[in-house]
């Protein structure tokens, strides 16, 4: 019985995408599927490679249509083909460890109701994506959490903490849904699984919304990898964030429209950043299904101060600045403006020389660390963290 199914959408980053898929291919558990969804360009690449010397039965290729698919039209199809009890999402340049069965199994024995399953991450860069000294970051924990819908409900639909990341962290992306909810999710909210460009978040919203039961491991079961050619690693230049915010838009006309004409914060401004895209795609989540936003206002107003906190660049701050004043000045007549209310610019120098374990987190100068990929990544992490079959056996300690 497939427990797992573990997809893989790609566009056009064939080379990431065959690192990954090698790298799943060399666990020896047959309980899980892989499903690669290309939507390049140019097919022949992972058709070649499925046809040549690939041949794994747990792995499905799903060719290009006819026109290139928006993101969220790729990760429908996905889904819609998986066979697991538990569905995952993963990027082409990401990894996610196939033991992560053993837990999903473990957590319904103990809780049988659970629905969505969330762990820490690591983070890791590509070796072509380094333009400036950073650090690759190791979750060192492994506690189960059971977590209170309420509280997380509260800190991503109203943005109770005020920071310009919103604590969510379930959904199908990088953590584990019960198939049966994704049908549920399907029923209920416009016959698809998903609707929003930015369909991360939004599958956050809809799984903290409907899973009757939300377990949390502090163990990390995946990496979030980025290469040059990611929309992470776009986040780092303005002129690149706005070309492939350009191209995303462009590949999604039709479909909801990424710059929210009711929420005045559009994701193609030079100014905008993932913390308006969050907050762009919670608002239209929240009023197109009639969840309350109390809070929300006041609330992003703090998160997008705090964004401001984090940049490096004066400039960048002018822009990031000017872009939320606009936005607040129109949303509601200007009605929640003086709710922004930034701090002045101080140049944010980073932590890329401080190595070494702060709040259950180890951080590891990415120029000492031989990783080459994000794979290689995770088996160097393993060596400081409890093995996946401890945690799953409910043994807290390290000692057999």
């Amino acid at each position: 019985m497939i427990q797992l199914s573990i997809c893989l959408p790609t566009r056009n980053r064939q080379t990431y995408c065959i690192e990954t898929i090698r790298a799943l291919a060399a666990s020896d558990r047959t309980d899980f599927e892989v499903l690669v969804g290309d939507n390049s360009d140019d097919g022949s690449v992972l058709a070649e490679f499925f046809a040549g010397d690939f041949h794994d039965s747990r792995f499905r290729l799903i060719a290009p249509e006819d026109t290139v698919l928006s993101m969220v039209d790729n990760w429908e199809r996905l889904v819609g083909e998986t066979a697991g009890r538990w569905v995952s999402v993963i990027g082409d340049d990401d990894y996610l460890d196939p033991k992560l069965v053993l837990l999903l199994k473990y957590y319904e024995r103990l809780y049988p109701e659970v629905e969505a399953v969330s762990w820490a991450r690591m983070s890791f860069n590509w070796p072509d994506n380094r333009p400036s000294p950073a650090l690759s970051v190791l979750p060192v924990s492994h506690e189960t959490l059971v977590v209170l819908k309420s509280d997380v409900q509260d800190r991503l639909f109203r943005w109770s903490e005020g920071t310009r990341r919103p604590a969510g962290g379930f959904g199908v992306y990088h953590g584990a849904v019960r198939k049966s909810l994704m049908e549920r999710i399907k029923r209920k909210f416009g016959g698809r699984y998903f609707e929003h460009p930015v369909v991360d978040f939004e599958s956050t919203c809809k799984t903290i919304r409907e899973a009757r039961m939300l377990v949390h491991c502090q163990r990390p079961l995946s990496v979030l990898g980025a290469c040059v050619a990611s929309n992470s690693a776009g986040t780092r230049s303005q002129k690149a964030l706005i070309d492939r915010v350009a191209t995303f838009q462009s590949e999604t006309l039709g479909k909801v429209d990424l710059d929210d004409p009711v929420f005045p914060f559009p994701v193609s401004d030079k100014g905008a950043s993932i913390c308006a895209a969050i907050a762009s795609t919670t608002s239209w989540f929240c009023r197109t299904y009639k969840i309350d936003l109390t809070g929300f206002p006041e609330n992003f107003a703090r998160a997008a101060a705090d964004e401001l906190r984090h940049v490096e660049s004066e400039q960048v701050y002018e822009d990031k600045k000017a872009y939320f004043e606009r936005g607040f000045d129109a949303w509601d007549g200007g009605k929640w403006r003086e709710c922004f209310a930034p701090p002045p610019f101080k140049p944010n120098a980073g932590t890329a020389s401080m190595c070494g374990v702060l709040k259950d987190y180890l951080y590891i100068r990415e120029d000492a660390d031989p990783s080459q990929t994000p794979a290689e990544f995770y088996r160097f992490g393993e060596h400081a963290i409890m093995p996946v079959e401890r945690v799953a056996s409910g043994v807290r300690t390290f000692a057999r």
